[in-house]
């Protein structure tokens, strides 16, 4: 109930959104005088994941426990650009639901919702390259607690004729989780680099790479040291189906979390495999997909911090599937 809740508002925010991009884009002529322009782009999709735990508490077997994921998902975010410097304020939101079996059934759409409010400035010449900083306030719904997080950094992109190259690096600090006396705080580094092929000047074809390194402050628990470091790779396609700024788009990504424990005999690896799709509108803007996607906005949201169900979550239902079907040892 609380998911379906959760759902509709985050549909009402969307549509608020859409609502907010018809008159900005009413207004771009008024900004235009000025020597401004207003564009920006609202996209909405589904995404299924099936992921894997697997916890190893230094026996000879280890114990795993497979979840599966259901995520609708939407993105927005609105630009001022004045000549090439450009502002932009931007949100997403990720209704992560999960389900797993646990000894008397099956615990159905445990709800591990990430949202962010953010925005950037940058410069951008779309003939040649952009440069600037992020950032954003990332909002985690871990065990029905609100974890926040607050993640800043750096990006760039370099334009070629039939090529887009970039690379970001954000630092990030905040909560796992804060239940009474328990207090959890990470904080540590993402990197991603990407290129992208315009197949037409309407087809795109994405191929993303995305690096975690980061600290878990778990001083309550152990005195070691913990870390929570991980990868993922990205593949994605967006084709311009309508010259109004309608696009279609899909894509593929693996990602795989370790947590390592410093002179313990335990770790645990979190694999997800994603398959997503959706629509995007892009407004205020004309021309090719290519086009749009060198003068528009540009993507602030956070692999490990948003697109992915959090780490925690994530492990507490593996390891519950996992005492409930038997898998592998036991610890």
């Amino acid at each position: 109930m609380i998911g379906k809740l959760k759902l509709s508002a985050s549909a009402a925010a969307l549509a608020l959104l859409v609502a907010g991009a018809v008159s900005s884009a009413q207004a771009a002529d008024v900004v235009a005088d000025e020597g401004c322009t207003i564009s920006g782009a609202v996209g909405i999709g589904y995404m299924f994941d099936w992921q894997k735990a697997d916890f190893d508490f230094g026996q000879e077997d280890s114990v795993d426990g497979d979840v599966d994921w259901n995520t609708p998902f939407g993105e927005a975010g609105g630009l001022v650009t004045c000549g090439g410097f450009n502002v932009q304020a931007d949100f997403a939101y990720y209704n992560h639901q999960g389900d797993a079996d646990v000894g008397l059934g099956k615990l159905e759409d445990v709800d591990a919702d990430n949202s962010h409010f953010g925005g950037a400035l940058f410069w951008r010449d779309p003939s040649y390259a952009a440069l600037g900083v992020s950032a954003s306030w990332v909002n985690q719904d871990v065990l029905s607690k609100d974890s926040d997080t607050f993640r800043g950094g750096v990006f760039g992109e370099f334009y070629m004729e039939n090529f887009t190259l970039g690379a970001s690096a954000h630092y990030f600090n905040g909560e796992v989780i804060n239940i009474g006396p328990l207090d959890i705080d990470q904080d540590g580094f993402e990197l991603a680099a990407w290129g992208r092929f315009y197949a037409t000047p309407d087809l795109s074809l994405m191929l993303r790479g995305d690096a975690l390194l980061s600290n878990i402050d778990a001083d309550q628990i152990t005195d070691e040291d913990v870390d929570l470091n991980g990868w993922a790779i990205t593949g994605e396609a967006e084709y311009l189906a309508w010259d109004k700024g309608l696009s279609v788009f899909g894509g593929l990504r693996y990602a795989q979390r370790s947590l390592d424990v410093d002179n313990e005999d335990f770790d645990v690896d979190i694999d997800d495999t994603q398959v997503y799709a959706g629509l995007k509108f892009y407004f205020g803007q004309d021309g090719t997909l290519q086009d749009r996607q060198r003068t528009g906005t540009v993507d602030n949201t956070s692999v490990f911090l948003e697109k992915l169900p959090n780490a925690l979550t994530s492990g507490i239902l593996g390891i519950a599937n996992a005492a409930a079907s038997g898998g592998g040892g036991a610890p």
